[in-house]
């Protein structure tokens, strides 16, 4: 698969996390789509060129879980990584999740760094391009203006 192919799913019933985290995740040079709940993400026709679901654990319909669990037993040529984001940090959650197949977790409000992070050990490789936003905040960082 090439890397300008590599694919994430957010799903997620708060608009303001699934916005956030699919801006970030394009700054970084993914294609990401969007399912406002579970119910909606079981829906989606999953091309195969989904590598990473990342998903909250709470969510109305079918849960975080419920959801890793019913993707996993559908027939998809490659495996999918999961990552679950959730602010509810009890034990049971991430047990849950990780038994349904969780693949990491991470806690809202979530850290970009540490999502940065997840992402590149769950999709090795790197995406097709550097996005335009994150080569800005790499130029700030340095101490450019951000701007050409």
């Amino acid at each position: 698969m090439s890397a300008g192919s590599r694919r994430i799913l957010v799903v997620d019933d708060d608009p303001a996390s699934c916005e956030l985290l699919a801006y970030f995740l394009k700054s970084l040079g993914y294609r990401v789509a969007i399912a406002a709940d579970g119910s909606r993400a079981l829906n989606m026709n999953l091309d195969d060129d989904i590598e990473l679901v990342i998903l909250d654990a709470h969510m109305p319909g079918h849960d975080g879980a419920e959801v890793i669990t019913l993707l996993r037993q559908r027939s998809i040529s490659r495996p999918v990584k999961f990552l679950a984001v959730t602010g509810d940090e009890s034990a049971d959650v991430r047990e849950s999740m990780s038994r349904s197949g969780a693949d990491g977790f991470l806690t809202k409000p979530v850290d970009l760094t540490e999502l940065r992070e997840e992402v590149k050990r769950l999709v090795p490789g790197r995406p097709a391009a550097e996005g335009a936003l994150h080569r800005r905040v790499r130029r700030v960082a340095a101490g450019g203006s951000g701007w050409r």
